[in-house]
């Protein structure tokens, strides 16, 4: 088994994405810290998805063996709340709440257990170059109408990524406020509902060759894929054969192209990164 990982800065002052590698108990995964509305920075200058995401990556890293997934990930969002608290955070006010996406898997002699939470991604590619998609983007439903309005703004001449954002921006905020809810989206931000959203299960290892792991920042713009080739089988394939690390310089290459996010819309230039390739 061979390991392939990276994570990078975006625009941000900090990068609140976190990689996570604990050989010892095979545990590989990603976090995508996520800051509250309300800006807020510890005295070190910290964000709240800073915290959050390296919490999950010091929790996971210091794992011995035989801890169970689930419970891995109720005992993080209580960190979580614990940590809001320590800082004050007003735990009734959603506005207020930081947290984290995230997506781990465990390798094991006869499969793979997997967990994610969020819009982190875990693909898995088997020998006969099949892409087998093992989680869902959970705020899909919610950024696509969202991304629908931004491309109306660049339809009616808007020309700048400022002037776009300030047409979605309420959009984004209301997102935001359906954290752990029905029609909204998982995320481990201290909320004890946070349980009822996670994705897992396990897979057996026969004729697999690769899982991937992403954060968003990691996705490539949609329409940089080929009409009529499936999006994560052409992720996968672009990042198996540049390996990661010349991936995510090309993608960045792109983004630089497009500052203003208007070829290729998306809501920032560019987001932090962190992936993860697990060779069999």
């Amino acid at each position: 088994m061979k390991i392939d990982s990276i994570t990078l800065k975006g625009v941000g002052n900090l990068n609140e994405d976190a990689l996570i590698i604990n050989e010892a108990t095979s545990l590989f995964g990603v976090a995508d810290g996520v800051s509250s509305l309300i800006p807020f920075q510890t005295k070190e200058n910290l964000t709240g998805g800073y915290i959050a995401s390296n919490e999950v990556q010091a929790y996971f890293e210091s794992l011995s063996p035989g801890s169970d997934l689930i419970d891995d990930l109720a005992t993080i969002n209580e960190r979580i709340k614990i940590k809001m608290s320590d800082y004050r955070i007003d735990l009734q006010r959603k506005e207020e709440l930081w947290g984290t996406a995230l997506a781990v898997v465990k390798v094991l002699e006869n499969g793979i257990e997997f967990i994610q939470i969020g819009d982190c991604m875990i693909l898995a590619v088997y020998q006969a170059g099949e892409v087998r998609s093992l989680t869902h983007l959970q705020v899909d439903h919610l950024e696509s109408a969202a991304m629908k309005k931004w491309k109306e703004g660049i339809s009616k001449g808007i020309t700048t990524r400022n002037q776009l954002m300030n047409e979605v921006k309420d959009l984004l905020v209301s997102n935001r406020k359906k954290s752990n809810s029905h029609n909204g989206y998982g995320v481990l931000n201290g909320e004890p509902e946070a349980v009822n959203y996670f994705e897992y299960g396990k897979i057996n290892k026969v004729g697999l060759n690769q899982l991937i792991i992403l954060t968003d920042g990691m996705f490539l713009p949609q329409e940089m894929v080929p009409k009529g080739l499936s999006y994560w089988s052409y992720i996968a394939e672009v990042i198996l054969d540049k390996g990661m690390k010349q991936y995510a310089k090309n993608l960045i290459e792109v983004e630089e192209t497009d500052p203003e996010c208007m070829k290729y819309p998306r809501f920032k230039k560019s987001d932090d990164k962190a992936g993860v390739v697990i060779h069999f």
